[in-house]
């Protein structure tokens, strides 16, 4: 079999792309905690949730949906076709977003910190990536993320004394987002002949009744994670929130690297389950056994070193906020389990989607939204806050024996 060597190429940008924003995401982290109130931190971190939650309905779905009509374009006036439909789909969900943004502050406090995402939103309405990644030319749109990040960490770190430090990092994550995607609109959405494929009202709307299930997905699996995020400031103190948001950011980052490494293995997996399932299932099994070991070692120092594990990733620890490394450190080991159960649920979902079982994993998507639902609920009904640290083992699990059944009933059907 030869090697197809754009989408290797493309896969290594991929994998780099999303280590960088892993990266980056951990890096704020000590910088933030060092240098202000931990209590103010669980601000940040329900502000940048919020603004994940509102990009991805901005985005519409239209970075999956986009990259199919693309490849399947046989002509540029085609492809510009997609790219006009790609911006009208992505227009309505972006009003909407702002309205909210600028409604929200009137309303909640500390307000001014979910203004500060408003460059992220927009951000996302020009993002090119489904087309860089159709196209085979995400190198240079991975290199300049690169730049920027550590341009933006480096700002972050010499006005880390400033008394906005967090509103810089939220304004300037956006900003960076916001430049790093106009420097590609003149390939992407600028380009000669777009204007004249804008699709009317009707069209619109038939493609976003057509993009609302892939919508849906990426909503309930962002929800997830955010919703529980949102609702416990009502039930633990603004120390714990802190805690909590660092502990799910670092969740979030860790997921973050294990989806790069399975979309950089799914060329590969695509090919091998194509040529049947007895060689997907020897692939799967090699994948899992790596997966789980690496994810097995990172839980069990987790678990053991904690401590030692918090002096790394905060680069040294801060006097003056011994309550919140108490509570931070409790909570990597309640979480130790998570990881594993992340690596293992991987290829489970990659079987899924090789299989086109996108109905299926939407239900799963929703009913794992229902748990987490109930156990807000929980909370509210009188269940002690001090289980509220179990939610990410718990949530990882049902998602893991979700889409294990998903797998098996997808077998036994084909059987």
């Amino acid at each position: 079999m030869k090697l197809h060597f754009p989408t290797i190429n493309q896969f290594v940008s991929l994998l780099i792309f999303s280590i960088t924003n892993a990266v980056f995401q951990l890096m704020v982290i000590p910088i933030l905690v060092h240098h202000i109130n931990a209590e103010k931190l669980g601000v940040y971190f329900l502000a940048l949730s919020f603004g994940s939650l509102l990009a991805i309905l901005v985005n519409y779905g239209t970075m999956q949906t986009g990259v199919v009509e693309i490849k399947k374009a046989e002509t540029e006036d085609k492809k510009n076709q997609v790219i006009a439909e790609t911006l009208a789909v992505r227009f309505i969900p972006l009003m909407l977003a702002i309205i909210i943004i600028c409604v929200l502050p009137l309303f909640v406090k500390n307000g001014v910190y979910y203004f500060m995402i408003l460059p992220m939103i927009v951000a996302e309405f020009i993002n090119p990536q489904f087309y860089l990644t159709a196209t085979y030319h995400f190198n240079r749109y991975t290199i300049i993320n690169l730049v920027l990040r550590l341009a933006l960490i480096a700002s972050i770190y010499f006005l880390r004394d400033h008394p906005y430090v967090i509103q810089i990092s939220l304004l300037g994550t956006g900003i960076v987002m916001l430049l790093l995607n106009s420097l590609f609109l003149k390939e992407t959405f600028l380009k000669h002949g777009v204007a004249a494929h804008f699709p009317n009202a009707e069209k619109t709307w038939q493609l976003l009744k057509t993009n609302s299930l892939v919508l849906g997905n990426g909503l309930t699996v962002h929800l997830q994670q955010s919703l529980f995020l949102f609702a416990i400031p009502s039930f633990v103190t603004p120390m714990y929130l802190s805690a909590y948001g660092f502990v799910d950011k670092l969740i979030s980052s860790f997921r973050m690297l294990v989806n790069a490494y399975g979309a950089a293995v799914m060329p590969h997996a695509a090919g091998t389950h194509q040529q049947g399932f007895g060689e997907w299932k020897k692939l799967k099994k090699k994948q899992n056994i790596l997966l789980s070991l690496f994810c097995l070692i990172a839980g069990l120092v987790m678990y053991a070193f904690p401590d030692q594990l918090l002096t790394i990733l905060l680069l040294g620890k801060h006097e003056t906020n011994t309550e919140f490394i108490k509570q931070v450190t409790e909570l990597l080991q309640l979480i130790s389990i998570v990881p594993l159960l992340i690596a293992l649920n991987v290829l489970n979902v990659a079987e899924i989607f090789l299989e086109k079982k996108y109905i299926a994993y939407f239900g799963a998507g929703v009913f794992i939204l229902f748990v987490s639902l109930l156990s807000i609920d929980s909370l509210q009904l009188g269940l002690d806050p001090k289980y509220v640290g179990y939610y990410p083992m718990l949530i990882e699990g049902v998602a893991l024996v979700t889409s294990y059944f998903i797998v098996q009933r997808i077998r036994f059907a084909k059987n």
